[in-house]
């Protein structure tokens, strides 16, 4: 299965959630693939290099600006964009699953975006996120205001699983390579 992460790529991300996000990356990659944004610093480090440790197939989407980034990693596929859009487009389609962990803004819009496309049906993927120590819940809460608030069209539980421990994810990973 190919799994889109979505996370942070500072290198000031606290502690936390680097440690819960490299036992999650060794127990989830051994068996899957990677498609990513093509960087090897903070939680996307961790991910790039835990794929790249078990050998697995990691394809990166790298926007023009950052393709400096790509001399440093071995990928197997590669794909150069101009635009978020053409960015978060080309993680949808390449991806099995898409996976939203810690993040900043680029996180976040990568994330709203392709809800967005699971709300209008331009993709039925399932959309992960990992709420590590709570780190979502306010956003969490404004999803449930607009539903209970503007329209019950935006049920953000019937797009999105959220999970609170890595082994949550790590057995939802599993039963669903299982039933597949």
């Amino acid at each position: 299965m190919k799994i889109f992460i979505s996370c942070s790529s500072s290198i000031t991300i606290s502690d936390e959630y680097k440690i819960v996000t490299k036992y999650l990356i060794e127990n989830i990659s051994k068996e899957n693939d990677l498609v990513f944004g093509c960087t090897n610093r903070g939680l996307m480090g961790i991910c790039y290099n835990g794929f790249l440790k078990n050998n697995r197939n990691i394809t990166g989407i790298c926007y023009e600006m950052y393709k400096d980034d790509l001399k440093d990693l071995k990928l197997n596929e590669t794909y150069i964009v101009k635009t978020l859009e053409e960015s978060n487009r080309r993680l949808e389609e390449m991806s099995d699953m898409i996976l939203i962990m810690p993040g900043a803004y680029g996180t976040l819009s990568e994330f709203i975006d392709i809800l967005e496309h699971k709300r209008t049906k331009l993709h039925n993927k399932d959309i992960i996120i990992f709420n590590i120590n709570g780190f979502y819940n306010k956003l969490i809460d404004m999803f449930n205001m607009i539903y209970y608030k503007v329209s019950k069209d935006y049920d953000f539980y019937s797009l999105c699983k959220v999970f609170n421990t890595a082994d949550e994810i790590i057995d939802y990973i599993n039963n669903k390579k299982s039933s597949n």
